[in-house]
């Protein structure tokens, strides 16, 4: 399978995404060993605050992120990397971006079964070094025009379950859930705009979500909006129905969590 195209005259972007934090060494760590690597790559941080071993936060990050970097970068995922000697990376080839790690299930997070992309896993199984180190040796492989002779095919994927929004016509509804909550405390749904947009047009709606505390929403607003004193829901611009409250850590006030169960029920108007 052709999955290594000729680098020479790209630039070598590779971002990281881990639950490592900075406070440690071991980001640093890893970056030089990749510049030994690779010494003209361009290493950017996505970000290493994500929860402990949460992939499910890994994959919502990197899944909204990756496309505003260059065709050809290199991603790395290093969230929950169980430092195995016997382990090997698998890397995945996707809308023109590249993405290494453990098969953790994150790609099944990622990628949808019937999306089309390309997959293999590094075949140099040395048990002096870790994955990490193996991860580097796949990256420089890449980017040397080494990689062919040094991955298999993949496609045993380990598969992680999502809960994907429903909508039903009948009873005139749409079911999602809280799939991420960001630094403001804002909670982001899987709810995709375009549904609501769709279903909802310009009837009347409420919002019901499944915390410890009661709260009913029924405004809205295609932008941030710092007059409403209220809470409302927010088109954001990841493309997804929005939790929002002005000037107020609204995850917290309202004891909501990742994996809430969000109802939107809606009334067409004639």
């Amino acid at each position: 399978m052709q999955l290594v195209k000729y680098y020479s005259k790209i630039m070598k972007t590779i971002t990281l995404i881990s639950d490592w934090k900075l406070r440690d060494p071991y980001v640093a760590m890893f970056k030089g060993q990749l510049l030994k690597a690779v010494p003209d790559a361009n290493i950017i941080d996505i970000t290493h605050a994500i929860d402990s071993f949460s992939i499910e936060q890994t994959a919502f990050i990197l899944k909204n992120s990756y496309s505003s970097f260059p065709e050809q970068t290199l991603h790395i995922i290093l969230t929950g990397t169980t430092l195995s000697h016997h382990t090997l990376p698998v890397m995945v080839e996707y809308d023109n971006h590249y993405f290494i790690g453990e098969d953790s299930g994150i790609f099944s997070l990622m990628f949808a079964p019937e999306e089309k992309f390309k997959a293999v896993q590094f075949n140099q199984e040395n048990e002096d070094t870790s994955i990490l180190e193996k991860c580097v040796q796949m990256t420089g492989a890449l980017w040397n025009n080494k990689l062919k002779n040094q991955v298999t095919p993949y496609e045993q994927f380990v598969r992680k379950l999502q809960f994907l929004p429903e909508h039903d016509e009948n009873r005139k509804t749409i079911t999602g859930q809280v799939t991420y909550i960001d630094t403001c405390c804002n909670a982001i749904t899987n709810i995709p705009v375009d549904l609501f947009n769709k279903t909802v047009k310009n009837g009347h709606f409420s919002v019901t979500l499944s915390s410890s505390k009661h709260i009913t929403i029924t405004h809205h607003h295609n932008f941030y909006d710092p007059q409403e004193n209220e809470v409302y829901i927010l088109s954001n611009r990841l493309g997804f129905i929005e939790l929002t409250l002005n000037n107020s850590r609204l995850a917290v006030i309202a004891d909501i969590h990742i994996g809430d169960k969000v109802e939107i029920q809606y009334k067409i108007s004639h």
